[in-house]
């Protein structure tokens, strides 16, 4: 799957920005999405806000601001912030249906990547709340567009990692796109995020956070530690890398670092502002575990009642409730047991 290819250019990747010409929003998404990726949100969205000052109606302003509410969205995991979310990809996709009338040939490979990104965070975001066969529906949208940017402009990196995510989520999930004609293959995908991660603008972190949790489905966990590791050299406080990181220690029986970076979160999204308590409570859950695997069952029990008492909201509450089961069961256990 190109692992050792992709391990060889690590170094290279992670040194010196891109030099900004300004001339397109999207001379700014390094930086932009580099905030992002440090959830840094009041500064990526004061970014957004000087953008659309200085680029006013352009698809690539709306598209930014899709990414912000997109990355925090995710980062809460809660709903709040759809509607805004969905009122932007509207906003992009139709600043670039006016500019395709205005000006099809100018610039056509940017517009389809912007088309295909609105429809990707789109249809990621229904996905996710339970909007299945719609969210699949914009996927295959964002694919069309993705796939249009690189046969205009083969050159246009940052549409390959689009692509990329979108082969390889289709190609692990047959049971549920058997029906779409000529779906495509893991290796495909996988190449095309190397592509990306290795040769695009501003999209090789976006690239290298979605391959590392693939590289452990994949069960080849040396490349996955080593791409967490080029990760959080980047962004040592990413919540993205270090999820990944605690997912990687519990597979590998690294209990006690796992239960370190557990910690190092669930002292993260405490001190947020906003905190709707779903990471909280699987954090806790993952620290009772860890605590039980080092045999420190005292600890374990007052992890699982760390994390029944956790503050949440009532859509936390109830996707978290075979967690919160478990973590009830782990108490009523006891710590002699």
């Amino acid at each position: 799957m190109g692992y050792v290819r992709t391990l060889l250019v690590f170094m290279s990747l992670f040194s010196g920005g891109v030099v900004s010409k300004a001339a397109s929003p999207l001379d700014h998404y390094e930086m932009l999405f580099d905030t992002l990726l440090g959830h840094h949100y009041a500064a990526a969205e004061a970014m957004v806000h000087d953008l659309r000052t200085e680029f006013g109606t352009h698809p690539g302003v709306s598209y930014a601001d899709a990414s912000v509410l997109y990355a925090k969205l995710t980062d809460f995991e809660d709903t709040l912030g759809t509607g805004a979310l969905e009122v932007a990809v509207e906003a992009c996709l139709s600043e670039c249906s006016a500019w395709r009338t205005r000006a099809p040939d100018s610039l056509a490979a940017e517009r389809e990547y912007l088309t295909g990104s609105a429809y990707a965070v789109s249809g990621l975001t229904r996905h996710r709340q339970g909007k299945v066969i719609d969210g699949i529906r914009r996927l295959m949208a964002s694919r069309d567009h993705f796939d249009r940017a690189i046969q205009l402009e083969p050159e246009f990196y940052d549409a390959y990692v689009g692509r990329g995510a979108y082969r390889y989520a289709a190609a692990s999930n047959l049971s549920l796109l058997r029906w779409l004609p000529f779906v495509p293959t893991k290796q495909s995908g996988w190449e095309d995020l190397t592509i990306g991660l290795t040769k695009s603008r501003f999209s090789r972190f976006a690239a290298l956070s979605a391959m590392v949790w693939l590289a452990m489905q994949e069960e080849d966990y040396a490349l996955a530690d080593s791409m967490v590791r080029a990760g959080l050299e980047r962004f040592p406080d990413s919540r993205a890398f270090l999820m990944a990181k605690l997912s990687l220690e519990k597979r590998t029986g690294k209990w006690g670092a796992a239960r370190g970076t557990a910690l190092n979160l669930v002292r993260q999204y405490e001190q947020l502002e906003f905190n709707n308590g779903y990471e909280v409570i699987g954090l806790y859950r993952s620290l009772m575990d860890c605590s039980d695997m080092l045999g420190e069952s005292a600890a374990a029990v007052t992890y699982a009642r760390a994390g029944l008492s956790a503050s949440a909201t009532a859509y936390a509450l109830e996707r978290r409730e075979e967690t919160l089961a478990v973590l009830r069961a782990r108490v009523e256990r006891g710590s002699g047991k």
